[in-house]
């Protein structure tokens, strides 16, 4: 007796061999949906692209289809509500060019600036880390001592470099 094709109409289990379920769905489908169909995963996304330059919904879409290499385009009915949503947060307002950009208030929450408080607090937040890890790790400390040693020149060489500057 010949085994019957997994492609045989007449087999009602001719899908058992994928294991990612539905068999009304290709593999890439699934895929899609996996990576790209979780919710919220949008509002990181576009928040994350306006971080980079300010973009209206149709630039979101195409750039978030590239990034998804063709799999995924969100529809105008997932980003434009959400644009709205993230527009009353405060978190984007929409510029002269129509595009969307995020407000300096999400850029203040979000600790995203560039600004030279954020860097000197998170460098202190890190020499803080440091120091406690030379109380509790030394041997672990210890090997990344060289790291160290060249971010200590390099610090020291800037303040030396501002006190030359400012005359002090």
């Amino acid at each position: 007796m010949a085994t019957p094709s997994l492609t045989d109409d007449n087999q009602g289990d001719r899908h058992r061999h994928r294991p990612w379920g539905n068999p009304g769905f290709s593999h890439g489908d699934q895929l899609r949906r996996i990576q790209f169909g979780k919710r919220g995963f949008l509002r990181p996304q576009i928040l994350e692209l306006l971080e980079k330059q300010p973009a209206n919904g149709v630039d979101i879409m195409d750039q978030l289809q590239e990034m998804s290499r063709g799999w995924y385009r969100p529809s105008p009915g997932a980003i434009y509500p959400l644009l709205e949503e993230l527009q009353k947060e405060g978190f984007v307002a929409k510029n002269d060019d129509g595009k969307f950009e995020l407000t300096a208030a999400y850029v203040e929450q979000s600790g995203i600036g560039g600004n030279l408080a954020t860097a000197l607090s998170a460098m202190e937040s890190n020499t803080s880390y440091l120091e406690d890890l030379k109380k509790t790790d030394t041997a672990g400390l210890s090997k990344s001592r060289q790291r160290i040693q060249k971010l200590a020149e390099r610090l020291g060489a800037l303040t030396s470099g501002l006190e030359m500057e400012s005359g002090s």
